[in-house]
């Protein structure tokens, strides 16, 4: 199929085409045993109704993208569309951690769209990824695609579909083609940026004339409960009647935040569950220092 066929709306493949490495087609094992047991690899799912790619790092969700009609989800809500499909559509490709950690940048909004010929090629790529921000520039030539990932302000890695991963010298070729186009795709890196701090509550007391009509301040539980399924989404279902069993009691309330750092709960990460335990303890000192509750 033409390069020029891609089904995104830059005209490229909607799933970042991957290097060289060894793919297998699994058999006898369910989809959901299937992507536990990924160590590292990216798993591809094309079946009748959805389109996967999702990549893991060390058994960790790394990145996932799953489109269904106009339906695109990224993140790791993409793996509850592809749960149910049958593992004969899946293949997974052993690929590098390296690879696996940035293959995310791929799914970013495009800000630039021009043709190679009009840039520097290496300077103009290490540029465009302050610290802070990661990216991913996809070049494409007559006949083929070329990925340069970047963050932290470098260039990371760099491969041609189906070539070997390494340094900008992967893709310069591509950049030198007369027609070559190339866009960038840039964001924020969590991975890279500062920790936020914990949201501070403001506390502004209302004129007299209108405290009747403020909204009731949440209950402890309440406040926990929807700073979970801020982080969670619909995943929260699975830890919510643990922090219900602690009722209203603050103490009780926040050791069953805490207690979700140990909590493993399907294909959702250990730094998932750490973050929703870190937003539920925000939530309760938030209430602890306002002084219309309690």
């Amino acid at each position: 199929m033409s390069l020029k066929a891609g089904g995104d709306a830059d005209g490229l493949p909607v799933f970042p085409p991957l290097p060289s490495g060894r793919i297998t087609e699994p058999t006898g094992h369910s989809l959901v045993r299937l992507v536990t047991g990924i160590r590292t690899a990216v798993l591809t799912l094309r079946a009748g109704g959805v389109e996967a790619m999702l990549s893991f790092v060390d058994h960790e969700p790394a990145s996932a993208l799953a489109v269904r009609g106009e339906r695109r989800v990224v993140g790791l809500e993409a793996l509850d569309e592809v749960v149910g499909e049958p593992i004969e559509h899946a293949t997974v490709t052993e690929v590098v951690p390296e690879v696996a950690r940035v293959l995310g940048s791929y799914f970013l909004p495009t800000q630039l769209h021009l043709p190679a010929g009009l840039v520097v090629p290496e300077a103009f790529c290490r540029g465009l990824a302050p610290p802070g921000q990661r990216g991913c520039i996809i070049v494409r030539g007559r006949d083929e695609l070329g990925l340069v990932f970047l963050g932290g302000g470098r260039l990371l890695l760099a491969y041609r579909q189906g070539g070997s991963v390494g340094g900008f010298e992967q893709v310069a070729p591509l950049f030198a083609e007369p027609e070559a186009e190339l866009w960038a795709r840039l964001g924020p890196d969590p991975a890279r940026s500062p920790a936020a701090p914990a949201p501070q509550p403001v506390v502004t007391p209302p004129p007299a004339a209108t405290a009747s009509a403020e909204e009731p301040a949440p209950t402890p539980l309440e406040a926990v409960l929807s700073a979970v399924r801020e982080v969670l989404g619909p995943h929260s279902a699975r830890v919510e009647p643990a922090l219900q069993a602690a009722g209203p009691d603050v103490r009780r309330l926040r050791s069953a935040a805490e207690s979700l750092r140990e909590r493993r709960v399907r294909l959702l990460s250990r730094a998932t569950m750490a973050r929703a335990a870190d937003r539920a303890l925000a939530a309760l000192a938030a209430l602890e220092t306002d002084p219309h509750t309690g």
